[in-house]
């Protein structure tokens, strides 16, 4: 390497916060860095959104190691190995201009990611993949673990996934690159689970309560199907396994009743079906023209319920993936759906309505109107139906003549998701503000309202 690119290659690790501007370049010198664990994941997460296959900012995408080594219109190398002066993709990382500095849409890299690309490019660039044409995503092995949460938050996050662990003593939440688990009755966080994609959209443990599934990932980016071994909490002797990756995120996980399969439905507008037991994917329907935002399994669990962005609910056969029946009356995009207790209905919601139909036929049985702004999500038992909507409200129904129960109107913000404890009467509900309630569903009293929200080191 040239001399005076070794030396600015010095003072640069120096100034990002190195004890030893020598020890660190030595480091970068002789710790080989894997271009597919370790660069490609921060290009795929920072940097892919605006310069990927979807959207290609100054004609540049690098979602490819091929085309990473292409320049874009200011003509520039992006990478010269073992040259970072002349390599535009380390100038623009390390721009003090902030209207210049990529990422341009969100914070600067951390210093970590900077030395990590910057010691990769001196080293010469070196790529260690299977093909350079292929999608980087692809290219990265699933075991790669994701970025740690931070210690605290500046502020809250949109709640979009809780569920209720077997007890009811605790509530799980997600948050930034992890799961934070709270006493559900005083508010309290009593733990964070790491190593979660960006956002959590979709929760679901199995009936056995052995695996927590999660779907999620950063919207645009990157998804993920991930098992959480589970037994009273996480086991920390057990890896996670993560069954599906793709371009953009799942929205939803759902079991089936006997735990032998899991459903996942996600932003390429299909649903996936993989065996607990083994961890492969059975089945892929390609079906819906949008986003599937909900799955659920029918109480046989020979039938898959799905809700979509193309505002079509379809019930689907488990073994073939056959498309068994659309109900194509709603006129907005469906986002929740619920077999009734029988299986021979399904309710789905889109728009400000909850629609309720046959499986054999798709005839529509009855409305259930009374929201005053779109509904995300419901759920049923054998006698009740819960939906929580933007109206700020969660609403309660009788199932047998869908009669309204209370409609549980305390939230200060849209409501985007709930979560139901049978044993206990009890649901919680999420915010778009970050605020969690949990409500007594026999009288509608409030149990206990807070901010889902770390305020102090992580555990």
């Amino acid at each position: 390497m040239p001399k005076k690119t070794y030396r600015k290659c010095l003072v640069i690790l120096a100034a990002l916060g190195a004890i030893s501007p020598w020890a660190k370049c030595e480091e970068s010198q002789s710790t080989p860095i894997s271009f597919v664990r370790e660069v490609a994941p921060i290009l795929v997460g920072k940097c892919q959104a605006c310069h990927g296959p979807k959207t290609a900012e100054s004609n540049y995408r690098l979602d490819t190691f091929q085309l990473l080594m292409q320049p874009g219109d200011f003509a520039s190398p992006p990478i010269t190995a073992a040259d970072l002066e002349n390599s535009e993709v380390h100038r623009l990382i390390t721009s003090e201009d902030s209207e210049e500095r990529m990422p341009n849409n969100g914070d600067r890299l951390a210093d970590s990611e900077i030395q990590t690309i910057n010691a990769w490019i001196t080293q010469g660039a070196k790529f260690d993949g299977q093909d350079p044409a292929s999608p980087l995503r692809d290219q990265i092995p699933k075991d790669i673990p994701h970025p740690a949460a931070p210690l605290t938050y500046s502020k809250a996050l949109p709640v979009t996934a809780l569920a209720f662990t077997t007890d009811g003593n605790q509530l799980l939440v997600g948050g930034y690159h992890e799961i934070m688990i709270w006493d559900s009755a005083i508010g309290t966080l009593v733990a964070r689970v790491g190593n979660i994609a960006q956002r959590t959209l979709g929760f679901a443990f199995s009936p056995d309560n052995s695996w927590l599934a999660i779907a999620g990932g950063a919207p645009g980016v990157s998804g993920e199907v991930r098992l959480i071994p589970w037994q009273n909490g996480p086991k920390g002797d057990a890896p996670p396994i993560v069954l599906a990756t793709q371009d953009d995120v799942f929205f939803d996980v759902a079991f089936s009743f006997d735990g032998k399969l899991l459903a996942a439905g996600g932003a390429d507008g299909s649903v996936r079906v993989f065996e607990v037991a083994t961890g492969t994917e059975r089945l892929k329907i390609d079906n819906h023209a949008d986003w599937v935002l909900d799955v659920c399994f029918s109480p046989d669990g020979k039938r898959i319920a799905t809700a979509s962005r193309d505002k079509t609910a379809k019930v689907f056969d488990v073994e073939t993936g056959k498309l068994l029946t659309t109900h194509s009356e709603h006129n907005a995009p469906v986002r929740a759906v619920a077999f009734s207790p029988d299986g021979k209905q399904v309710l789905s919601a889109a728009g400000r309505q909850i629609r309720v139909w046959n499986v054999e036929d798709s005839a529509l049985i009855a409305e259930i109107p009374g929201f005053e702004n779109d509904i995300h999500e419901l759920l049923l038992d054998s006698e009740s139906i819960v939906a929580v909507s933007a109206d700020r409200t969660a609403k309660h129904f009788k199932l047998a003549d869908r009669t309204l129960v209370r409609s549980l109107a305390d939230h200060p913000a849209a409501v985007l998701s709930v979560a139901w404890h049978g044993p206990s009467h009890r649901i919680a509900t999420g915010c778009f503000d970050g605020t969690v309630t949990v409500w007594n569903l026999d009288d509608g009293t409030k149990v206990k309202q807070y901010l889902a929200m770390p305020a102090t080191p992580a555990k």
